[in-house]
């Protein structure tokens, strides 16, 4: 019989191990799997869900979790990254049990930004459902926008919100781009992703905004200010907008971004403590 279970800290290595064998073709070696594994965020929370069968490990679901501060208190999130079941063991739900356990707790959200498509049904069937579906995107226009930057928050003691310096505390050393721009209505801090998805531009992926109200009304002048002057682009996932907001484009997503509702709302849903960035990959 197969067991399905939250696995302990000590399986740590096997369970990298596993992955790294099931996904040879990732851009990651065994230090990548470790570092998605090692509880950066919680090394007591759950970071595998592991399917054994007479103890011999068949199956994983790899899980980046966290408690993380928010506006309205402080939040327990899972996100969740590789997942595999051995071929011998498909096809006898273990897909599904393994995601039934990890939203068994109305107050965790449970998020999935990089599904592949083939997944999605067994993603849905398991209670999970879009976050978002497009994305906003300002062009370089190879102007200033006339705002103030701070790059370096931390490192030049801005005045920034508890929770904003928690978030940048939380983050230091991993390939990401605070950008600290001073709006006629305050400050707003913008996480950066920045990637060359595309030979003709640069992309400055959002991965988090402090105020998103703010940011709605001086957007145009926000994206002028941080992009270079030219070959660049400034995405930020619809949910991080307000509806009125004017962008040069909406384009939307190959895959919708998936969570549970009910203990999040979509705007506080962000793609920090996530496999995103302990992995530094591309967003699609």
């Amino acid at each position: 019989m197969v067991q399905i279970a939250y696995a302990p800290p000590e399986d740590r290595e096997e369970i990298a191990q596993f992955m790294c064998a099931a996904f040879p073709k990732a851009k990651w070696d065994i230090d990548g799997w470790r570092r998605l594994l090692d509880g950066r965020w919680g090394e007591d929370a759950p970071y595998a869900v592991a399917a054994r069968d007479a103890g011999v490990l068949v199956g994983v679901l790899g899980l980046v979790s966290a408690v993380r501060m928010t506006d309205a208190g402080p939040r327990r999130t899972m996100n969740m990254t590789s997942w595999y079941v051995l071929k011998s063991h498909r096809g006898m739900g273990l897909g599904g049990q393994m995601l039934s356990l990890i939203m068994a707790d109305p107050s965790v959200t449970v998020t999935n930004y990089s599904s592949a498509k083939g997944a999605v049904p067994v993603v849905e069937r398991a209670g999970l459902v879009p976050l978002d579906t497009q994305r906003h995107i300002w062009r370089t226009r190879g102007i200033t926008g006339g705002l103030s930057v701070i790059d370096d928050p931390l490192a030049q003691d801005a005045e920034i919100s508890v929770k904003d310096r928690q978030i940048l505390t939380d983050h230091a050393g991993l390939n990401l781009h605070p950008r600290l721009v001073q709006t006629p209505d305050g400050p707003c801090l913008i996480l950066l992703m920045i990637k060359q998805k595309h030979d003709a531009y640069v992309t400055y992926e959002t991965l988090y905004l402090s105020d998103s109200k703010t940011f709605a009304r001086h957007a145009r002048a926000i994206a002028d200010s941080i992009l270079p002057r030219e070959n660049a682009v400034l995405s930020v996932d619809s949910r991080f907008v307000a509806n009125e907001v004017t962008a040069d484009a909406i384009a939307p997503f190959a895959v919708p971004r998936f969570y549970t509702k009910g203990a999040m709302a979509p705007v506080d849903v962000d793609h920090l403590y996530s496999e995103i960035v302990l992995l530094d990959m591309k967003m699609y």
